[in-house]
């Protein structure tokens, strides 16, 4: 397990909190860390994108993907989401109105404010990677589960796939680790942030030991990042993917999606200290389903460990 650390949100986090992104992350990092330590969960290494050891890996996996000749200089514009540090398209927006009345778009998945953006990035040729990508999940029907996200993916990949923007200008993002032998460009963090999956069993070098026999753990909301992106993203620097892809729904409240806006955020500290830790992993393992969101409230917790 472990933190990610770079990208605009937290450079502009840092900046509102009136501190610096390094000291904003060791502060989160150590917050996660005791949150695991709290709910039991054990972890062979707990892993931050600010260390030496994934800068090097990543470094040398951009290194990777530059020989293959899969990037190319471009200028890219589009509507940008800060939280989700991604570019969205159309069908992903919606009209709504700001705090001040103003019209506005915004993530339909999310509903944060989007805004739009042109520079000139480093570009990934993901459109060359439509048929190695389908091949590979016709020969491993089980690489993403439960199947409703397999057959998503396989949606995506008969839809238009535009190439990626790997990389950002780095006048406007300093907080995330720079484009090897071009430093007016920092590497896109999704980019740096999925070879955090590499970085953490020894890349470049003892990686094989482990690869591509590894398992990823993630939520449905970065399911396109993990079962599109990082593939090609691993087939161009010439590594196979993940053997599998498990994907977990979120928890709502009441029937309502968890948010700081509306304040029905949930603090796990807080339930272990009411349910105790067995009490509250039992409810989680046994209400909880990957397929589809579940519902949290105080009251089934208590019936239910009762």
């Amino acid at each position: 397990s472990g933190t990610d650390e770079h990208g605009l949100k937290i450079q502009q986090a840092a900046a509102a909190a009136g501190t610096s992104p390094a000291e904003l992350c060791e502060r989160v990092s150590g917050l996660f860390r005791q949150a695991l330590t709290q709910a039991g969960v054990a972890y062979t290494d707990f892993t931050r994108t600010s260390e030496p050891r994934h800068q090097r890996a990543v470094r040398h996996f951009w290194g990777a993907l530059r020989d293959g000749g899969v990037l190319y200089k471009g200028a890219y514009e589009g509507w940008y989401c800060t939280p989700e540090e991604s570019f969205l398209t159309e069908s992903q927006l919606a009209e709504r109105t700001d705090a001040q009345g103003r019209p506005c778009k915004v993530s339909l998945e999310t509903g944060h404010e989007v805004h739009w953006t042109k520079e000139e990035n480093y570009m990934f040729r993901l459109s060359a990677f439509r048929d190695p990508l389908q091949n590979w999940l016709r020969d491993n029907p089980r690489a993403i589960f439960p199947d409703p996200f397999y057959q998503c993916v396989l949606r995506w990949l008969d839809e238009d796939l535009p190439d990626l923007s790997v990389s950002r200008e780095r006048s406007r993002l300093q907080w995330g680790i720079p484009v090897p032998s071009d430093p007016t460009q920092t590497i896109y963090v999704w980019v740096d942030a999925l070879v955090n999956y590499l970085s953490v069993v020894g890349y470049p070098e003892s990686h094989g030991t482990w690869w591509p026999a590894v398992h990823h753990v993630v939520g449905k909301d970065i399911l396109k990042f993990h079962a599109l992106y990082w593939p090609a993203l691993l087939l161009a620097a010439g590594l196979e993917p993940p053997e599998r892809i498990l994907v977990h729904s979120h928890w709502t409240v009441r029937g309502q999606k968890m948010s700081k806006s509306l304040g029905n955020v949930v603090d796990p500290s807080v339930c272990v200290g009411q349910y105790g830790v067995d009490g509250f992993r039992y409810f989680l393992l046994r209400q909880g389903v990957p397929e589809r969101d579940c519902d949290y409230y105080d009251e089934k917790v208590v019936k239910l460990v009762n």
